[in-house]
């Protein structure tokens, strides 16, 4: 039997939709949605596209997205939140880990051991935004959250336990990662995926806490010789709208973006990244190449 909260669910859902019709008889609104990654890359084929397809589809013609993608509208992902807040995109999504002083409250999913997925991250991350325990959105309008999934240690050199790592370099993607590293008696260094290829091919650094999804997107695996198979913290991604935007949309286009955001972003974005890390994990254990 149909329960009466879920008819009354679809009955608000058919109102606000007819009401978006009515309401987009004119021109759509159009919004500008960036990602800084291309096209091709996984969090935007498999997260953030699919959630506008969603969108566009229930909005019935009333909002297009305007898709810009590989850095068009702004490559570092260190200024996506600062162009958010600007509207130069309307949408985008930015990594708190990148600048966690204005973040400080996520910084607990850095933390090594703490989650086992991406999913349980992400709706980790999601509560904690609900329950207002999460500053440093104020000027934005956060839609959600989702994370990859926990890093794993990918190294130029051979290891057998975290004893080998005194003396190295290692890149690390946010402060208590690092400082994990360093408590460890490595050196943790600040630096891009994009760019862990390179370094390690360079020696530069003698390896990277990376997630699968990360080393495969970047090609650090083909430079990796030995992986060490641990959770470190997770990498965490926010969808933000520029806030005036937000403001100037009818309560019925505000209940769309609601329905497709917010948790549900979260098993969408963390459910991709896990599913994904599967694939990866045994096409990196069937090279050969790599010592687990």
């Amino acid at each position: 039997m149909i329960s009466r909260r879920l008819l009354i669910s679809a009955a608000g859902a058919t109102a606000a939709t007819a009401s978006v019709r009515a309401w987009g008889q004119g021109e759509p609104v159009r919004l500008r949605l960036a990602s800084y990654l291309a096209p091709t890359s996984h969090t935007y084929s498999r997260i953030l596209n699919p959630w506008a397809d969603a969108i566009e589809k229930e909005a019935d013609g009333a909002i297009v997205f305007d898709r810009f993608n590989g850095g068009s509208l702004g490559r570092s992902p260190y200024i996506q939140f600062d162009l958010v807040r600007a509207g130069v995109p309307h949408i985008a999504y930015a990594q708190p880990n990148y600048t966690s002083g204005q973040f400080p409250q996520l910084q607990i999913l850095e933390t090594p051991f703490l989650v086992r997925s991406a999913t349980e991250a992400s709706l980790l991350g999601w509560e904690l935004c609900e329950r207002g325990l999460v500053d440093g959105f104020d000027d934005v309008k956060l839609l959600g959250l989702w994370s990859a999934e926990p890093g794993l240690l990918f190294m130029r050199v051979p290891i057998t336990g975290f004893d080998d790592l005194k003396n190295l370099k290692i890149r690390s993607a946010g402060r208590l990662e690092g400082e994990f590293l360093e408590s460890l008696g490595a050196t943790a260094e600040s630096m891009h995926p994009a760019d862990v290829y390179e370094a390690m091919r360079r020696h530069t650094i003698h390896g990277s806490v990376q997630g699968l999804v990360a080393a495969q997107t970047f090609q650090g695996f083909r430079v990796t010789t030995h992986v060490f198979n641990i959770s470190f913290g997770v990498v965490m991604f926010a969808l933000m709208m520029h806030r005036p935007t937000w403001e100037s949309l009818p309560a019925a286009v505000q209940a769309i973006f609601e329905r497709h955001s917010g948790q549900a972003l979260g098993i969408l974005g963390g459910g991709s990244y896990d599913r994904r890390v599967e694939e990866i994990d045994a096409r990196f254990r069937g090279l050969g190449s790599i010592t687990y």
